[in-house]
């Protein structure tokens, strides 16, 4: 899950600003901004893995969030 400071980066740079803006908008340094983009983004790319795998793997979720493939449920 992406904590709130990682998604407001991460709507501001959609947006268009630059991490310097970033910063002074949100009181933080720019360093912060880019951790919280780079950690963001590493997450999102986990997330993207994890369901590749899940497809190649032909592993369903229920819409309870989960496992709906009687083959991996706990016995």
């Amino acid at each position: 899950m992406l904590t709130d400071k990682e998604k407001q980066v991460l709507e501001l740079r959609h947006r268009g600003l630059k991490q310097t803006d970033i910063a002074i908008k949100l009181d933080i340094s720019q360093s912060a901004v880019s951790s919280f983009e780079n950690n963001a983004l590493r997450k999102i790319q986990k997330a993207v893995e994890t369901v590749n795998l899940m497809k190649k793997l032909r592993i369903r979720l229920n819409k309870s969030g989960e496992l709906d493939n009687p083959k991996f449920k706990d016995k």
